[in-house]
């Protein structure tokens, strides 16, 4: 009994006062090379593919704006287009650090059957490389060069809208105009918005494997080789310390502290900050986090913010980031889809823009022991601004300069949650929390029922001597009366004198 109590007793502590066994499930996390969890993150289970939901802007009434024919300029949001995302990783390289490098390749499935329109329907968008060509135009100094390119890209543009079909936007056409950079100054002929995100990505991540402290699992430590962004002009924003969208380091969720999440797109990480516990698919407990409403917001509303605006030509209004810098100058600024907790300003002459928190707004659900987003949605706007230089600013009279124009918004989910998905949720959630209670109660009862047993087995000894003592008192005094009534013989009083010895 008492090496059951020592037992019990030891597990108690292990389970009541120590990390031990949740430390255990979570070594499971642990992307150590040949482990059957690094396969399985290498090339995942198609089961566990994500959706990619795209919707574009369509220009319905732009020649009428320009011809101030219409008040406002008309934008439909047209879609989703919704397509099966698969993600692997190549040139995955474990590292003496605990860190392993890696790029993602993404492949992409159109689903039509749940899909608003066809891919091959046409949309009235921005002359995305026509409108850029513009500003590049601009900053060439020799006016020979500068006059003929404006002349060469004119011949080939002619229009700052164009119709394109939904296919040739998203993953890429032959465009006229990056075809003659192409054979002046090298680079790709073919223009797409999502291009670069099929096939292998150009950005390389190197993360945590938490092999030797969890808790640095899956924290980014380079981005493209280099351990700080040279984006921005404070440290602060520099840094890589957020981690990748698909999984969080576990502890952090424990004590319900912001999750910080790198995102290409933006080129800085972005907070997440807990909103509460919330229930779905049947039962399943998770954890909200949601993105600040002031994430993007100008630097006089989030002093934060301030070096993402020291290095640029212009500080944008809230709600629009000037990313100019991390796309090779570029005129590309995100925002959240419909400028969501953006200024109105940046839209003040659209008509079509509604932004809605339930529809646009980041969130995630993450397991509250493992850390990964069970479900919610990831979703950024892509804008361009326009610069009205030489090159259009006879087409694009009517539109300010420095204007913002959405292109599309884009939202990556969770797949759909088979039965056999759902099964593997309830396990990890309910079937490890059940264990849990199991030894942590089994223990403390196992501890209280033995330490009950030690102190009934001394209670009843020492009952037990009580009454053997009290017996023999009996007879001792029994033995004495007789003595003094002369009925004991001498044999009988000289037994008696070596029991009393």
């Amino acid at each position: 009994m008492a090496l059951l109590f020592i037992m019990s007793l030891t597990g108690l502590f292990v389970m009541w006062f120590t990390q031990y066994y949740n430390n255990k499930i979570l070594e499971n996390l642990i992307l150590s090379k040949d482990s059957e969890t690094t396969k399985s993150w290498i090339d995942p289970n198609p089961k566990y593919d994500t959706f990619l939901k795209v919707h574009i802007f369509n220009y319905t009434n732009i020649k009428d704006y320009l011809e101030y024919k219409a008040d406002k300029i008309k934008v439909e949001d047209l879609g989703p287009f919704l397509y099966k995302e698969h993600t692997t990783k190549v040139n995955v390289v474990h590292n003496d650090n605990y860190t392993v490098t890696f790029r993602d390749h993404r492949t992409y499935q159109f689903l039509r059957d749940r899909s608003s329109h066809d891919e091959n329907v046409s949309v009235v968008v921005p002359n995305v490389p026509f409108l850029a060509a513009s500003e590049e135009i601009e900053k060439m100094k020799n006016p020979f060069t500068r006059g003929l390119s404006m002349g060469a890209v004119r011949a080939a543009g002619r229009h700052a809208f164009y119709t394109l079909k939904v296919k040739d936007y998203l993953w890429g056409y032959k465009d006229p105009i990056l075809n003659i950079k192409k054979t002046f100054l090298g680079g790709d002929a073919y223009f797409g918005l999502l291009k670069n995100r099929r096939g292998t990505s150009v950005d390389s991540l190197q993360v945590y494997t938490g092999e030797d402290d969890i808790r640095k699992f899956s924290k980014i430590t380079q981005f493209n080789g280099k351990p700080m962004l040279d984006f921005w002009t404070d440290e602060e924003c520099n840094r890589i310390d957020g981690s990748d969208p698909s999984m969080f380091p576990p502890h952090v969720v424990e004590t319900r502290e912001p999750l910080s999440v790198f995102l290409q797109v933006f080129c800085r990480k972005v907070p997440l900050l807990f909103e509460k516990e919330v229930t779905i698919y049947d039962n399943i407990d998770a954890l909200r986090y949601r993105t600040p409403l002031n994430v993007f917001g100008n630097p006089e509303e989030n002093p934060d913010n301030a070096c993402y605006c020291q290095n640029t030509k212009r500080c944008m209004p809230s709600g629009v980031i000037n990313a100019t810098r991390c796309y090779d100058d570029a005129p590309i600024y995100p925002s959240f889809p419909h400028f969501f907790s953006g200024d109105p300003i940046i839209y003040k002459d659209f008509e079509g823009i509604e932004p809605k928190q339930e529809l646009h707004q980041t969130f995630a659900d993450v397991h509250p022991r493992f850390a990964f987003p069970i479900s919610g949605a990831s979703r950024i706007q892509i804008n361009m601004a326009l610069h009205k230089g030489d090159l259009v600013k006879g087409l694009v009279r009517r539109l300010d300069d420095g204007a913002i124009l959405p292109l599309i918004w884009i939202e990556i989910t969770s797949g759909d949650f088979t039965p056999e998905i759902l099964d593997t949720l309830y396990a990890s959630t309910f079937g490890l929390n059940l264990i849990e209670y199991i030894l942590k109660y089994g223990t403390l009862l196992m501890s209280i029922v033995s330490f009950s047993l030690i102190v009934a087995s001394f209670y009843y000894l020492a009952r037990r001597r009580e009454a053997n003592q009290m017996k023999n008192e009996k007879i001792l005094t029994a033995e004495l009366r007789a003595l003094q009534n002369g009925d004991m013989s001498t044999a009988s009083l000289s037994q008696l004198q070596q029991q009393q010895t």
